[in-house]
C-alpha cells in the first residue's frame, strides 16, 4: 500500500463520531465538517514545504518558517465545500479550484466523469491538495489528481475524511507515492459503492437546509396564524 496517513487525534475522532449520526443536522453537520477541515489542514502542514526566515519582532530577531511553494486546494463539488472551508482556515493563502464529477455505476464497477473544471491550466508551481470527504470507490480522487497531473504538478496531496480499504488500495494501484491523509478507514463498500459504515451521502447532508429549530437554542418561532396573526 502506499502512502496512507491517519489523522492519529481524538478531537478528530470526536468531530467523525458527530458525522456518523443520523440524526446530526445539516447545520451541525456542516460546523462538523469544517472543524475536521481544519485539523486535516494542520495534518496536511506537515507535508508541504517549507523554508527558514528570519523576522525582526521590534524587541529582537526570531527564526521562522515560510511556504516554499504556493498551494492550490482543488475540492470537489459539492460534498467537499464546508471541508474546504475549514482547512482554508487553517491556510488561508491557498488558492481554490474546482471540479465536478458524476458517478458511472456498472456491473460490479464504477467509473468517474469529470464535468466541470475551474483550476489554472499550469499547476506546475504549486502544491495542490486534492479534498473529498469521502474517499470510497477511489475513482474520483484518482480522476481528479489526473486531471492536476495533467496540468503540471508534481507535488500533490490528497485528503479525506472517511476512505474505504478498497478505496485506498485503488488510488494507491494508481498514485503510490502521493500522501493521501485520512481520518478514518472504514472496511466495506456496498454493491452501490458507498461506505460502510461511512458518514452517508455527504453532500446531501453538507447542502441540506435545516428544517427543524432546537428549542434550546432558543429559536421559538410562531407558526403562521399564531397570535391571529
Amino acid at each position: 500500500m502506499g502512502r496512507l496517513i491517519l489523522v492519529d487525534n481524538p478531537l478528530a475522532k470526536y468531530y467523525l463520531s458527530i458525522l456518523r449520526k443520523p440524526a446530526t443536522t445539516p447545520g451541525l453537520f456542516r460546523e462538523y465538517m469544517r472543524k475536521l477541515g481544519f485539523i486535516i489542514g494542520y495534518e496536511v502542514s506537515r507535508h508541504l514545504e517549507w523554508r527558514r526566515v528570519f523576522i525582526e519582532s521590534g524587541m529582537g530577531r526570531a527564526e521562522g518558517v515560510y511556504p516554499s511553494r504556493p498551494l492550490y486546494i482543488v475540492g470537489v463539488l459539492g460534498a467537499s465545500i464546508p471541508l474546504v472551508h475549514g482547512i482554508w482556515d487553517a491556510m488561508p493563502w491557498a488558492g481554490l479550484g474546482l471540479v465536478a464529477a458524476r458517478r458511472i455505476v456498472g456491473e460490479g464497477r464504477v467509473e468517474a466523469e469529470l464535468y466541470y473544471e475551474r483550476m489554472p491550466s499550469d499547476l506546475s508551481a504549486y502544491t495542490t491538495l486534492v479534498v473529498d470527504p469521502t474517499l470510497a470507490s477511489g475513482r474520483t480522487m484518482t480522476r481528479v489528481v489526473e486531471e492536476v497531473e495533467a496540468r503540471g504538478c508534481r507535488s500533490i496531496i490528497a485528503a479525506t475524511v472517511v476512505a474505504s480499504r478498497y478505496g485506498v488500495e485503488v488510488f494507491h494501484s494508481r498514485f503510490s507515492s502521493i500522501p493521501l491523509i485520512a481520518v478514518e478507514v472504514d472496511p466495506v463498500v456496498d454493491k452501490g459503492f458507498f461506505i460502510v459504515p461511512g458518514i452517508g451521502d455527504a453532500g446531501d447532508r453538507s447542502l441540506s437546509a435545516d428544517m427543524v429549530f432546537e428549542p434550546a437554542l432558543g429559536l421559538g418561532f410562531e407558526k403562521p396564524g399564531d397570535n391571529g396573526v
